[in-house]
């Protein structure tokens, strides 16, 4: 029974890990603005009828940011993009910076088209990984045991 708490506790670690990972990225990327994002990651370990599940939520803006998308982008675009035309960007005085947001305050733009930030995917995919490699360490270990204790168990039988 023990090695199943060895696995929770591998699962919560890793998932606590992973977020603290996330974090860190976005900050060196300089995607914290007002923290929002920052603040949203959240994780969540349930056990299933086909095993234990991980779910991991953050604001979906961390999503705009990580796919360099936003304002012009719309769901089913097949990749023709107006708000990426330097024509129209010069015309629409787009490629000058500008202040956005609540008055008084806001902050200014750079005036240059966005350009992906992705802090989450790549981290996750290698993070995945090596948790499936620790994973099946871990239960080829477990299963080796056992094998060694039933062998044990019958040689001693035997005796």
């Amino acid at each position: 029974m023990g090695e199943l708490n060895d696995d929770k506790k591998y699962i919560e670690e890793w998932t606590r890990t992973q977020l603290h990972i996330w974090q860190e990225k976005i900050e060196r990327m300089k995607v914290v603005y007002t923290g929002n994002l920052h603040q949203s990651f959240n994780s969540r370990i349930q056990e299933t009828a086909n095993g234990t599940s991980i779910t991991m939520t953050f604001l979906r803006y961390g999503l705009y940011q990580a796919y360099g998308v936003g304002n012009g982008y719309k769901k089913g675009n097949d990749g023709d993009l107006l708000i990426l035309d330097p024509e129209y960007r010069r015309e629409a005085k787009l490629d000058i910076p500008r202040r956005v947001g609540k008055k008084p305050g806001g902050y200014l733009t750079s005036g240059k088209p966005r350009q992906r930030r992705d802090w989450f995917s790549k981290k996750l995919y290698m993070s995945v990984r090596a948790m499936i490699e620790d994973l099946a360490r871990i239960t080829g270990e477990e299963a080796a045991r056992v094998v060694c204790d039933a062998v044990d168990d019958s040689r001693n039988a035997l005796r």
